[in-house]
């Protein structure tokens, strides 16, 4: 008899926690709901963030703030909400590093992407620029690898691991050396390209595209397979003589591992929504990235492939764990 009573007191309490998780999910959301993104305010990441997060907080009938917490290459802000309470008031707003390249390139994180956080929604692709000095700098990528080669030290300079790699993966394919020089943000990368300072960058393009048409440095060429639709004038850089290069960007929204699916599916279909709006076709071109909205049974193999091609990425490169 005592253990017929445990057991149905087991049944019972574990029934009532999933009936109040299926109650929060169908109240979801009741309050405000933080978005942590792991930039600058002011940036071209943090403009994103923003955008998305008014439109949210319109759908979802409550607030959706931006809270940013730059450092660590978005591991700050990933560490925080993988440990966060897992009810759907706290989202990550990173990019592909948190999710496909920090694993290769940081030892002991303290999460792991793939296991604490779940991928709610893609938003934005994006590429990279490879940006050179205007004044006195290489035309061509041509003229920047001979460049290069004619210098005893040559310097590039990148704002995270993702930029760094890519332009690993570009000196790699031309056959050139060049030495990297961290910075933190994008714009500081820019400031000094200019200055020239650096030999050239790697940065993302929607922070890299404005300097550009200011006539402040020159852009050789675009990471991704295609031209920009913000800027088809820039060829990409296997047009532009780095043969069979390809690197893209892309932008996702995710939560605690464990938060209910419930709230995972309702905010998957509020993105869902955004994303195919023709407004916010209109204000990623001009914030140069284009929309990114995979069905969700997609994400885990398309995350999966993207953290395979990172590592053969990153392996290739050199690069060890820092």
């Amino acid at each position: 008899m005592f253990w017929l009573q445990w057991r149905i007191g087991v049944l019972f309490s574990v029934a009532s926690v999933l009936g109040s998780h299926a109650a929060a999910a169908q109240d979801y959301p009741t309050r405000q709901i933080e978005l942590i993104a792991g930039y600058a305010a002011g940036g071209g990441m943090d403009v994103l963030a923003r955008y998305f997060a008014e439109r949210l907080g319109t759908l979802a009938g409550k607030p959706v703030i931006v809270v940013n917490k730059a450092g660590a290459n978005g591991n700050l802000a990933a560490q925080e909400v993988a440990q966060a309470r897992p009810d759907g008031y706290k989202l990550l707003w990173a990019a592909t590093s948190t999710y496909a390249s920090n694993q290769f390139l940081y030892k002991d994180l303290p999460f792991d992407a793939r296991r604490d956080l779940k991928i709610v929604a893609t938003a934005t692709e994006y590429g990279f620029l490879l940006m050179v000095p205007m004044d006195g700098g290489p035309a061509t990528v041509d003229q920047l690898k001979k460049s290069l080669a004619g210098k005893a030290k040559a310097v590039y300079g990148a704002s995270g691991s993702t930029t760094m790699a890519a332009a690993e993966l570009f000196k790699s394919i031309i056959g050139a050396k060049a030495t990297y020089v961290a910075y933190k943000t994008s714009q500081d990368v820019l400031r000094d390209i200019a200055a020239g300072e650096l030999d050239f960058g790697v940065v993302d393009a929607t922070a890299a595209l404005a300097r550009a048409k200011q006539g402040q440095i020159r852009p050789l060429g675009v990471t991704m397979k295609r031209r920009m639709n913000a800027a088809p004038e820039i060829p990409t850089l296997d047009e532009a003589g780095a043969k069979g290069y390809e690197l893209n960007g892309w932008m996702a929204i995710s939560v605690p591992a464990a938060t209910p699916q419930a709230i995972v599916d309702r905010l998957n279909g509020w993105m869902q929504t955004i994303v195919a709006m023709d407004e916010t076709k209109a204000f990623l071109a001009t914030a140069v990235a284009e929309p990114f909205g995979l069905p969700a049974g997609q994400i885990p193999a398309f995350v999966d492939a993207q953290t395979e091609k990172w590592h053969k990425l990153i392996n290739d490169a050199g690069l060890t764990p820092q």
